[in-house]
């Protein structure tokens, strides 16, 4: 037998190690699987969300490779020594998900939803197991399950991985006390229910309403209904949670950090701002720090020249077992006050905001570059085009006339169906009950080349289409791809179904149906189709206000007269949700104070860049001093409803 080599019992004395001694890296544990990216068949969800944290804090350079750790998702047995066996038996039918979704999902959308649940269950544990051995943070990139009971569920929770998790290290021997602390918006009515008797686990919970009982031995239970802003919010946390800390003195503590109280979140109804959030998870850091006698790591004391204000406190050494949550967030910005308060925890620096421009997913559309690429001669026959596989127009059926014969004048008929395919587009439209689907392209008329997606039957409906054109109107050295036209509807609902609108996704200007949800997907996949014609970016004119709101600050005005009138515009509205600041434009609520006449929208071009030449011109002092000198002729304010003038100082 011949003798191991020194490399092997290297690795072998290391994972002896591994499971013998404390996690020591330079940095936490975060836990995922990619079961986490589910696209769960609820709307508001940005199934992205992890995977977006995880690439900013990647581009941060703040975590290596190694302290991502995948878990194994939850097992039958190890769900039944929590939940009821009959209430687990029901989940394996999709009608059994209805109270937990609202719907009855897909056979498919049923697998995917339930498999993500188990994964994040997993992910709690392995969660906890990283917290206790490391004797501080661990994070889980999803979970906290709050809803599900014992013998229910509902809010998008099948199972409570929270309990699931402490029953397993009860059983294995942990004694200690626990606190959960749930700053979901939502009640963490689930959670209380299972240690309604259990005097060992505290549960502590601020919310918009009750969701259940709030009896319970060991349970802080705080509603504080809707509409609530930071001032109050911070200041029922720093009074309510240290006395429960003092109380309880937990060997491990639960921390469900929901993003959903913000004011952006699509389901949330309070208004705290994102400065508030990472002034919230901070208190909570610190009094679980203080917990401990804790204190910042000495080599933490320093920092760099370029530090200013509560950035020098350094970065706090958390000494007690914690295990982070993702809990609710909605929307497509959810993820931004993760990454925020994980990069404040990592580093002690609380000034770097993530950018919203990675709400499009590039990244994942440059898979595209693969199939929009023009194959090289040698690969190729002459006058065949790989793309084709050998096929002309009549072999495919396609629909169009005249002299062009590529999309853009680059994209043959097929490549641009494998392309959709391939970025996934179709796929998320059959997932939302499109079955059937065919493709249409217009290359004919002189405003541009038009792509559809329709239905089949004997009226097609559109649920897609894009008219696009290569654009240099707007600067002789500059060329963009314009979007001539841009629409993405769900047809299945009558224009006069206004049902089929709600608080969530509200009728907007100009709108007859209710959208889908891809505006973004096709946002970033555009993006790829500038960089493969080697475009300077996408320019497009924004019908409605609202839509130069969505855009920004991905995108900029190119005239900065234009840019100064729309930020005034939006100074005058600051504070208010979308479907608010719709119906104040509406209603005339924004006045010119110069003339005293309502505020009438202007549309004008707007760009979301690609190269970075014009990236920086947005961010150049050239721009921002004409835009500066533009906006001293603009001032507008806001008229209430009942004629009077808003307070102004609404935020």
């Amino acid at each position: 037998m011949p003798r191991p080599t020194r490399q092997v019992l290297h690795n072998h004395l290391r994972a002896i190690l591994r499971r013998l001694l404390p996690w020591r890296g330079s940095t936490m544990p975060f836990v995922f699987h990619e079961r986490y990216l589910g696209d769960m068949p609820v709307p508001q969800y940005d199934h992205r969300r992890p995977l977006k944290i995880l690439s900013f804090l990647e581009s941060q350079k703040l975590i290596p490779r190694r302290s991502v750790r995948r878990p194994r998702p939850a097992s039958l047995a190890r769900l039944g020594k929590v939940h009821d066996a009959a209430y687990l038996q029901s989940l394996e039918r999709r009608a059994g998900l209805s109270p937990i979704l609202g719907f009855e999902p897909s056979a498919e959308a049923h697998d995917r939803f339930l498999s993500c649940q188990r994964a994040m269950v997993g992910g709690t544990i392995l969660a906890t197991k990283l917290a206790l051995r490391s004797r501080g943070p661990a994070v889980n990139l999803g979970g906290g399950l709050h809803h599900a009971r014992r013998d229910a569920g509902h809010g998008f929770c099948a199972l409570n991985d929270v309990a699931i998790a402490i029953s397993a290290f009860r059983k294995n021997g942990y004694r200690r006390p626990i606190l959960v602390v749930d700053l979901d918006i939502h009640d963490g009515d689930g959670t209380r229910q299972f240690f309604a008797d259990d005097p060992t686990v505290h549960t502590f919970s601020i919310h918009n309403r009750h969701l259940g009982e709030t009896d319970a031995v060991a349970s802080t239970s705080i509603e504080l209904g809707v509409d609530v802003e930071d001032d109050r919010y911070l200041a029922v946390l720093r009074e309510q949670l240290p006395p429960v800390i003092a109380q309880v003195r937990p060997g491990l503590v639960y921390y469900l950090a929901g993003c959903d109280p913000a004011v952006e979140d699509k389901l949330g109804d309070w208004r705290i701002s994102i400065d508030g959030l990472l002034a919230r998870d901070r208190f909570v850091m610190e009094q679980i720090v203080a917990l401990a006698g804790g204190a910042r790591s000495p080599r933490d004391h320093g920092y760099s020249s370029g530090r200013t204000g509560s950035q020098r406190s350094g970065r706090l050494r958390v000494d007690v077992p914690c295990v982070l949550l993702l809990a609710g967030g909605y929307g497509h910005s959810a993820w931004r006050h993760g990454a925020r308060f994980f990069t404040w925890l990592l580093t002690g620096n609380d000034s770097i905001v993530p950018p919203l421009d990675i709400e499009f997913p590039v990244d994942h559309y440059r898979r595209l570059t693969k199939l929009m690429k023009s194959p090289r001669q040698s690969e190729t026959k002459p006058g065949l085009d790989a793309d084709d596989w050998g096929l002309n127009d009549e072999d495919l059926g396609a629909v169009g006339s005249g002299g062009e014969t590529r999309f853009l004048g680059r994209y043959s008929r097929l490549a641009v169906e494998r392309a959709l395919e391939d970025c996934g587009l179709l796929e998320r439209l059959r997932a939302k009950g499109f079955k059937g689907l065919r493709i249409d392209l217009d290359l004919s008329d002189p405003m541009g080349h038009t792509l559809r997606i329709l239905t089949r039957g004997e009226q097609p409906r559109p649920v897609m289409e894009l008219r696009l054109r290569r654009d240099r109107s707007l600067a002789r050295d500059r060329e963009f791809l314009f979007v001539e036209w841009l629409l993405i509807q769900d047809t299945r609902q009558g224009p006069s179904e206004r049902e089929a609108f709600t608080l969530e996704r509200p009728l907007l200007p100009g709108q007859h149906y209710p959208g889908l949800g891809l505006l973004r997907d096709t946002v970033a996949a555009l993006v790829v189709v500038c960089e493969q014609l080697d475009l300077d970016g996408i320019a497009f004119v924004p019908t409605h206000f609202y839509l130069a709101k969505m855009a920004k600050p991905m995108g900029y005005f190119w005239n900065p007269t234009d840019e100064a009138r729309f930020l005034a515009v939006q100074q005058s509205l600051r504070g208010l949700r979308l479907g608010e600041i719709i119906a104040t434009i509406e209603r005339g609520g924004v006045v010119d104070e110069t003339t005293g006449e309502p505020f009438v929208w202007q549309p004008a071009p707007m760009i979301i860049p690609v190269k970075q030449e014009v990236r920086d011109r947005a961010s150049g002092r050239a721009f921002a001093d004409q835009v500066a000198e533009a906006a001293k002729g603009f001032s507008f304010g806001r008229v209430e409803a009942g004629g009077g003038p808003s307070g102004g100082e609404e935020s």
